[in-house]
């Protein structure tokens, strides 16, 4: 089981791409994250921001692997994350 503190995590992340992002992407990311489905959040927030293909800070990008990888999320997606990281910082 995951803990609170995996979820205030995952809360920043999208109270700090809110500047940002769609809030579309962001309430359902939201939804996920309040119902306890972190790894599904991740992983839906992840597959939406590569479909619209919106620039992210690299510090966004190292956010992301990091509770992917303190989920041991085996995800795919996370791969297309990468890309979308912005040569400069916001």
């Amino acid at each position: 089981m995951f803990s609170l503190d995996l979820e205030v995590r995952l809360s920043s992340l999208g109270d700090g791409l809110s500047s940002h992002i769609p809030e579309g992407i962001l309430v359902e990311f939201r939804e996920f994250v309040g119902v306890g489905e972190y790894g599904v959040s991740l992983e839906t927030l992840c597959d939406r921001l590569s479909d619209a293909e919106i620039p992210l800070t690299a510090d966004d990008v190292a956010t992301i692997h990091e509770l992917a990888q303190e989920m041991r999320l085996d995800y795919p997606g996370l791969d297309d994350i990468d890309r979308l990281a912005a040569p400069t910082s916001r």
